[in-house]
């Protein structure tokens, strides 16, 4: 009799451990098979992008790349559309920078918020998207949707690259 326990007991413990191992190596498998998420081309976002309105420069974004991810800077500036959601006399450029905040890269196109120097001024949403090596568009967002006037969108900035790399970046390659 108690070689038959012996044997009904190893038999019962040998599918119990055969039962849980079985998902954990499926799991395995399917983790495995799983491809990890690719991240975002940078290289087309990165660089000084200027934005100009009867031939003065009144946006400057730049972007850079920090531990893989964009970081970078949008100057001050006001501006002022018209009815048909084009820039219009009173857009001007304004003093200061404002870091960006809340950075995505999601289908080519770049989202982020600056804070406004007015602090009780709500932050402003902007998305950005390189059109061209050398050409991009800025577009003024309001609760992630472009802004409208009278149910017009206003119509995106257009943003020449200045450079490839940021200014601040070249000058410290050069003193290295």
């Amino acid at each position: 009799m108690w070689p038959a326990l012996a044997f009904l007991f190893g038999t019962s413990l040998f599918l119990a451990i055969a039962c849980l191992a079985a998902p954990l190596s499926m799991s395995a498998r399917q983790a495995a098979q799983q491809t990890p998420e690719k991240s975002p081309d940078l290289k087309p976002f990165l660089g000084t992008w200027k934005a100009t309105f009867q031939g003065e420069v009144f946006a400057i974004l730049v972007l850079k790349e920090e531990k893989g991810e964009i970081a970078g800077t949008l100057n001050n500036f006001d501006v002022v559309f018209d009815a048909q959601g084009n820039l219009a006399e009173g857009t001007h450029t304004d003093y200061g920078d404002a870091p960006l905040l809340r950075v995505r890269v999601k289908s080519g196109e770049l989202s982020f918020v600056v804070m406004e120097k007015d602090q009780y001024h709500p932050a402003d949403e902007w998305k950005f998207a390189p059109k061209t090596a050398n050409e991009g568009e800025l577009t003024y967002l309001l609760d992630g949707k472009p802004y409208t006037i009278n149910d017009t969108p206003v119509k995106p900035i257009r943003m020449i690259r200045e450079s490839a790399t940021p200014k601040h970046t070249q000058a410290t390659a050069k003193t290295q």
